[in-house]
């Protein structure tokens, strides 16, 4: 397991620990979880069975992304 500091928004954080909290489940857990489905959601868009790997932009670039 690799030991990392993220730094996510007050609100974001609240919507974690309350999904978390719902789930029955350490908020650890709930972001791993959350980001394999994701990754996931991913993956099955980027290997359509029509060729088109064009991925759509889960995450946009908004107010609490850095610029490219």
């Amino acid at each position: 397991m690799f030991k990392f500091t993220l730094r996510i928004p007050k609100e974001l954080h609240a919507r974690l620990t309350a999904r978390a909290a719902a789930d029955q489940a350490a908020l650890n857990a709930q972001i791993l979880h959350l980001l394999e489905i994701a990754l996931d959601a991913v993956r099955a868009t980027t290997n359509r069975p029509d060729g088109d790997s064009s991925a759509p932009a889960l995450l946009g670039r908004g107010s609490h992304s850095p610029p490219a």
